[in-house]
């Protein structure tokens, strides 16, 4: 009973953190990489949202320049279609956008359970019911009960989807799952890493051609 619990919490522990659950190309995209790249985190934080554009812009390889959008635009909220047209304007071949699609939140129960300790001539190294020694020796074991527990369990999804300008159309998505992240900045930051990564694969950005 110890040994399975304790497999039970490192199993849990072992699930936390960001993963890439799903990615999608276009099959007809014969671009090569992007230029010049604006990137965008969709937040209502201002401050998580300029964190999040500067930490992916970091992570851009040399060979695409990438400019934050915070650094562009004042208001994330201004007019699609302006902001469309200031980029084209501006020379943008390419846009990175990052969107919080979901934050779920779940309670797993852990049991109560109750392990043994022999002590006294009892005291046998094969498992108690093993024989009749072993078995008869549980009845003098000391019991040790480790009360039954609820785990909060936190999930965060993130969509990033790249489109290319001026034809604004969809080139490369990625959708990341983060479990029970311990803070929001090593949670972009290991987005921004599998981001960076796949489009790096992919050949949409720095100076490999696709």
């Amino acid at each position: 009973m110890r040994l399975a619990t304790t497999a039970l919490f490192a199993l849990l522990a072992g699930c936390a953190g960001t993963s890439l659950t799903s990615t999608w190309d276009n099959p007809d995209y014969r671009g090569g990489p992007v230029k010049k790249l604006a990137v965008f985190a969709m937040v209502k934080d201002d401050g998580l949202r300029r964190f999040a554009e500067d930490q992916m812009v970091r992570k851009i390889p040399a060979g695409t320049r990438a400019t934050a959008g915070h650094l562009l635009f004042d208001t994330p909220g201004e007019d699609k279609d302006k902001v469309r047209a200031a980029l084209i304007e501006a020379g943008y071949d390419g846009v990175l956008v990052a969107r919080l699609v979901s934050v779920d939140r779940s309670q797993t129960h852990v049991p109560p359970h109750a392990h043994f300790i022999q002590t006294g001539p009892y005291a046998v190294a094969t498992p108690y019911y093993g024989n009749f020694v072993g078995y008869y020796g549980q009845g003098f074991a000391v019991v040790h009960t480790t009360p039954g527990r609820t785990v909060e369990n936190t999930t965060v999804v993130v969509e990033t989807v790249l489109y290319t300008l001026p034809d604004d159309k969809p080139v490369w998505t990625a959708t990341t799952r983060s479990l029970d992240p311990r803070s929001r900045p090593e949670m972009i930051e290991a987005i921004s890493h599998i981001v960076e990564t796949e489009l790096l694969k992919k050949g949409l950005v720095g100076g490999a051609a696709k």
